[in-house]
């Protein structure tokens, strides 16, 4: 179980997170929805130690969660130059094979140098990279941005099968239909904190709410702009 109770974060005298609760049994994918500046990207940090909250906790199976305990997808993921997508993956793990094996799925160019990749091939194989650490807390912040379709459609699958062999899974994405396509429940965050978690059986009612959240603004503004 990722237990998270209380996270109090600020940055200066800017509160950001607030009384953050949530917790994550063991198996399943928890996807975190929100808008921009919502703080998701800050929760992340948190939980994989990059950052550290100013009150709260967060555990591992009872026990404060380490840093070598997760493995974390960036949104933007940096790579140093003149390396080749091989060699990237080796410095993380070096086991051949195994890069090969998920690389059946990826289809990456792995000898050719990481500069010459597009953005969709970058975040594969950062994704890759995070999938080699092997542990038990994987946190991916925006996975399937700049990743085309066939791509999405194979990462889902291989977190979906994460999620069942893994520990936990915290996910975030600005498209809700990769949420719904991949999580157990979607935990909605804003104003520092979760407002509401939604169980699967939920998710056509929170799609729902969010097309006619979106409708009655777009009808706002063309309304405004006919006068």
């Amino acid at each position: 179980m990722l237990t998270i109770q209380n996270i109090h974060f600020t940055y200066g005298n800017k509160p950001v997170l607030s009384d953050l609760s949530l917790s994550i049994p063991d198996g399943e994918i928890h996807g975190i929805l929100g808008p921009n500046g919502a703080g998701k990207t800050t929760f992340f940090r948190l939980v994989t130690g990059w950052l550290k909250p100013h009150d709260g906790s967060i555990t591992w199976q009872g026990h404060p969660l380490a840093k070598r305990q997760t493995a974390f997808l960036e949104t933007e993921p940096y790579f140093y130059p003149y390396l080749k997508g091989m060699e990237y993956l080796r410095l993380i793990r070096d086991t051949p094979e195994q890069i090969e094996k998920w690389n059946q799925l990826l289809d990456l160019p792995l000898e050719e140098l990481t500069d010459n990749y597009s953005t969709g091939m970058q975040k594969k194989l950062a994704f890759l990279g995070t999938l080699l650490q092997e542990r038990p807390v994987l946190i991916l912040d925006e996975p399937f941005n700049g990743v085309d379709f066939a791509g999405n459609e194979v990462m889902m699958a291989i977190i979906r099968r994460q999620g069942v062999l893994k520990g936990a899974t915290l996910i975030s994405s600005h498209i809700l239909s990769t949420l719904t396509h991949v999580c157990s429940r979607i935990s909605l965050l804003g104003d520092g904190k979760i407002l509401q978690t939604f169980e699967r059986e939920d998710f056509a009612a929170l799609e729902a709410g969010v097309r006619e959240e979106t409708g009655v603004l777009l009808d706002k503004i063309m309304e405004a702009g006919r006068e």
